[in-house]
């Protein structure tokens, strides 16, 4: 039975792959140079023109220090670059948080700083 593909995740998810490239300075060359892939390959899949490999995401999440969910996950912001994976999901989860929790955490992390 044939594979079915999502072309439009495989968009929404180069279109990732690309920003994600960007924010942390790579060009197209230099990241496929990193993963051991053709520049044209990596264009192909950043444009949603071939499918990604779970190997080939893995090598690039390692690549540009993003998480395999954070290049994957289309519905939600890329973390900020020069954060640590850490660091985004801590963001994202402060962000989800009603005002009064928000409160709490902040309360929490000022007291552990200290």
């Amino acid at each position: 039975m044939p594979r079915k593909r999502s072309p439009d995740l495989l968009r929404a998810v180069g279109r990732r792959v690309a920003q994600a490239r960007q924010d942390r300075g790579f060009t197209q060359e230099q990241l496929s140079e990193v993963i051991g892939i053709e520049p044209v390959s990596l264009s192909r899949l950043e444009t949603g023109d071939r499918a990604l490999s779970l190997t080939t995401l893995g090598l690039i999440s390692d690549a540009l220090d993003f998480g395999l969910g954070e290049l994957i996950g289309v519905e939600a912001d890329l973390p900020k670059p020069g954060l640590s994976p850490q660091e985004a999901e801590l963001l994202r989860g402060f962000g989800m948080l009603a005002a009064a929790k928000r409160d709490l955490v902040l309360r929490l992390v000022r007291e552990l700083a200290d």
